[in-house]
């Protein structure tokens, strides 16, 4: 039985336990029951109080079936039948006596046995757990990486070409305005300059699109401060006070959950923008727990819930479904509370 040293203090306390036991049991057997005056009752026990006393070896045997498994609780068994047996042929001559022992002998290996089993099998599931949560997150990587790429890809595409392309018809614009191609009325100047001004502003939301596409401040720096600048830029937008505060000492993430994590706030905060008439709104990162948590509370207009999930159902991929179904991808639960007037809350708890 291989022992590591994570094992090895169970090991020398079991056989401390064990040889203890061993001593007291054969004390008067082997004529040493003077060093042990005080367990005299003990020591010089026969018939019924002997087979009482060997229930004391059950305590090494269930030690070891809980740490060692069925190798300990057979080994630790043997133990037990060749520190019992000298004492037991000389003080049993009775056919039940030795029923008892041999009955006492072969429920101590079974409990033993049903103990390592029992403990194998939680082995069994825990392993079955992680395989399943390491295949999980491989499965959530590939879905993360193909989406950021698409993400990336649309964002390179309306930078190099759309927004390029406008900027150009811009420039044709200011071109006629300057009156390089002859003079124009003042009339289509005027309507020339409002073209100007609304092309000029679909650039900017193109370029805010593009922005929030491709995050490479999230690569860059960390969850934290993504999420900082994410807000900042939200403010500057929107005028909603928005803060991000931070619960126990911020530790790294897989670089996945912190995508899926940085798309939900992002989510959450279109839809505040959106839907909530709210003018503060806060995200609080929870690293304190067994459990990673993510809460996005606003002071808005809240929802009933009953009314928001037949809207969902509706049209499943805006809104509140988008964030459900990013925390079931990663294992997580997500818990919505809100009521009309009393603003909205969003808890989502992911295993670390």
């Amino acid at each position: 039985m291989r022992i590591s040293l994570r094992q090895l203090p169970h090991f020398w306390i079991i056989a401390i336990i064990t040889d203890v036991f061993i001593v007291i049991y054969n004390a008067n057997f082997i004529d040493i029951s003077g060093w042990f005056p005080w367990s005299a009752n003990v020591t010089e026990a026969h018939g019924v109080s002997l087979f009482v006393l060997t229930f004391i070896f059950l305590v090494p045997i269930i030690y070891a079936s809980i740490i060692y498994g069925l190798r300990g609780t057979i080994l630790t068994w043997i133990t037990f039948l060749a520190a019992t047996l000298p004492r037991t042929i000389a003080d049993v001559h009775t056919l039940e006596g030795w029923l008892r022992f041999a009955l006492f002998a072969l429920v101590a290996l079974l409990l033993g046995g049903l103990i390592s089993l029992s403990r194998s099998a939680r082995a069994q599931e825990r392993a079955l757990m992680e395989q399943v949560s390491s295949r999980r997150w491989n499965s959530v990587a590939r879905i993360v990486r193909t989406q950021e790429n698409e993400r990336k890809r649309i964002a390179r595409e309306l930078h190099n070409n759309s927004l390029q392309d406008l900027l150009v018809i811009v420039n044709h614009i200011n071109a006629i305005e300057s009156g390089k191609y002859g003079e124009i009325p003042q009339k289509s100047r005027s309507q020339l300059e409002r073209i100007e001004n609304e092309v000029l502003r679909v650039i900017d939301r193109l370029r805010k699109i593009s922005h929030g596409l491709n995050v490479s401040v999230l690569d860059n720096t960390g969850l934290l401060p993504a999420l900082n600048w994410l807000c900042d830029n939200v403010m500057q937008e929107t005028g909603i006070k928005l803060s991000v505060s931070l619960v126990g000492k911020e530790h790294k993430l897989k670089s996945e959950a912190e995508v899926m994590l940085f798309r939900i706030v992002q989510e959450a905060l279109n839809n505040i923008r959106q839907h909530s008439g709210a003018d503060r709104a806060e995200i609080v990162l929870d690293f304190s727990l067994p459990e990673f948590k993510l809460t996005i509370s606003d002071n808005g207009c809240g929802f009933d819930l009953r009314e928001g999930q037949q809207a969902e159902a509706e049209d499943s991929e805006m809104g509140l479904d988008i964030i459900r179904q990013r925390t079931r991808l990663m294992g997580g639960k997500l818990n919505i509370c809100s009521a009309p007037g009393q603003g909205t809350s969003i808890n989502i708890e992911i295993p670390l």
